[in-house]
């Protein structure tokens, strides 16, 4: 074997050497739905289950968790909770950790959250989002001015804007004392308003107004259960036992 060859073999195994050890560059790929990633050089995409993107690689686990981490900071950067996040605007999920593991392959695995993870967030503990008067809202607005104005936006059953649903859920979730405005439309035609507070008490403001009539109650709890068809139902309840009746306010999916 001439020198020449031993050269290329040896400067060969050199750069592949360094690929697997050594932190490289980050690269976009594409899952099984047509979502882009920001993820390491020279890792494929294997699964998305339970809120965790699944990426296989020949690299070792400190070299992707090197890249992993240029990879997040290429998202926008917000704290809240306690916690640290990556949001991913184009994807609307929120990036929360990354896990190597394994050798030949090594496993990493994007940890994530739908929506915004710190929409809303505040220090100020009495709410997350100042309401107008219920009564003042145009009832004519169309859907498409609703949406602009970050309020919740159903068509029937549609949400138009599904990434405002999921970052109010996720705060009610959380126990932040916030509100959030559901417009509930036919159309074009607005059918009901519905304003939701979650109140330091742990417990639900709703005021509903159809046309000039306005209700408001207080319920002990609610609930979005999603069905077998993705589609969630928005319910209170006048109690806090497991054989409390449900009240429906509305249903919600993609």
């Amino acid at each position: 074997m001439n020198r020449k060859v031993i050269r290329t073999v040896c400067t060969a195994a050199v750069i592949v050497i360094a690929l697997y050890f050594m932190p490289f560059i980050t690269v976009k790929t594409t899952d099984s739905t047509g979502r882009t990633w920001r993820v390491p050089f020279g890792v494929s995409f294997r699964a998305d289950e339970n809120n965790t993107l699944t990426f296989s690689s020949i690299r070792s686990a400190y070299a992707l968790g090197k890249d992993a981490d240029n990879a997040f900071h290429s998202y926008e950067e917000s704290k809240c909770y306690g916690r640290t996040y990556y949001y991913d605007a184009d994807n609307d999920v929120s990036l929360v950790s990354h896990e190597e593991s394994g050798i030949l392959p090594t496993r990493l695995r994007y940890v994530y959250e739908e929506g915004n993870a710190c929409a809303g967030w505040t220090l100020d503990d009495e709410i997350a989002w100042p309401l107008g008067e219920i009564t003042e809202v145009n009832w004519q607005m169309t859907p498409a001015e609703a949406t602009e104005k970050g309020w919740i936006t159903v068509d029937g059953e549609k949400a138009l804007n599904m990434p405002a649903y999921n970052d109010f859920s996720r705060l009610m979730k959380q126990g932040v004392y916030s509100a959030q405005r559901v417009m509930l439309y036919s159309g074009e035609n607005l059918q009901k308003i519905i304003d939701i507070q979650l109140l330091e008490s742990g417990r639900f403001r709703i005021v509903q107004r159809t046309g000039d009539q306005v209700t408001e109650e207080i319920y002990a709890r609610l609930s979005d259960q999603e069905d077998e068809n993705g589609v969630k139902e928005v319910c209170v309840y006048n109690g806090s036992f497991k054989e409390e009746v449900p009240i429906l306010l509305f249903r919600i999916g993609k």
